[in-house]
């Protein structure tokens, strides 16, 4: 096991960081999916009991990886924020910090996700449906006809995490899934959840290409084998 995993995704040379971030060397890109911005402050509208620190450490761990590989493209893939009201509710540091961190690249793309819709910002954030780089698609969600992919495409939303045993242990954690034609990111968010990919939703997904899973346990990323995970 190692703190990432190198991959060959079509025909693309890439890094999956323990992290929960892709790196993409021969673009100097960097990629991160799903942090739901303002999670635990949408809940406690409903009166759930819970710390209103995730955005706090979701930044820091974003900032963190943006000082290590001083990506030119920074992507946000998606579900930056929690809901529609999650801008509104920043305090002033994350809203400075958060521009700070985009600003500091030379393209930050923030892709738009199901959570960003009707999101109720200022002209300082613009969102876009997908970014294409040397033929791979970024897209919050997959696209194609009943969900059959097209081209490759690198996707969030699902939130892929795994159960599984490893050296006799038991071990669970959030996980890239990736196939010939799509790679799922985990969500980078600190209060984000997951759908195991052992779920309808990713079988159906994989078809007759099972998603290999790279799952993250702590600080490493430690590659499964996909042929237990089919449906």
């Amino acid at each position: 096991m190692a703190s990432w995993s190198d991959i060959v995704f079509a025909g693309h040379e890439m890094v999956l960081d323990a992290g929960l971030a892709l790196y993409w060397p021969a673009k100097d890109a960097l990629v991160v999916s799903d942090l739901h911005l303002e999670k635990s402050t949408y809940l406690a509208q409903f009166g759930s009991a819970v710390a209103p620190y995730d955005t706090h450490d979701t930044l820091l761990r974003l900032q963190a990886l943006v000082t290590r590989y001083r990506p030119k493209t920074l992507i946000l893939l998606g579900d930056s924020f929690h809901d529609h009201k999650a801008w509104q509710r920043l305090e002033h540091g994350a809203r400075s910090q958060l521009l700070d961190i985009c600003g500091s690249v030379e393209a930050c793309h923030l892709v738009e996700g199901n959570h960003d819709v009707g999101l109720v910002k200022d002209g300082r954030l613009s969102f876009c449906d997908d970014v294409m780089i040397d033929g791979v698609t970024f897209r919050h969600e997959p696209e194609g006809s009943d969900r059959q992919v097209i081209g490759p495409q690198i996707i969030g939303h699902f939130h892929p995490k795994l159960v599984t045993h490893l050296r006799g242990h038991r071990v669970a954690g959030k996980c890239f899934a990736v196939n010939r034609d799509m790679l799922i990111m985990p969500a980078f968010g600190s209060f984000t959840g997951g759908l195991d990919l052992t779920h309808v939703a990713f079988t159906a997904l994989a078809g007759n290409d099972p998603f290999q899973p790279y799952l993250v346990v702590g600080n490493t990323v430690a590659a499964r084998p996909k042929t237990i995970y089919s449906a």
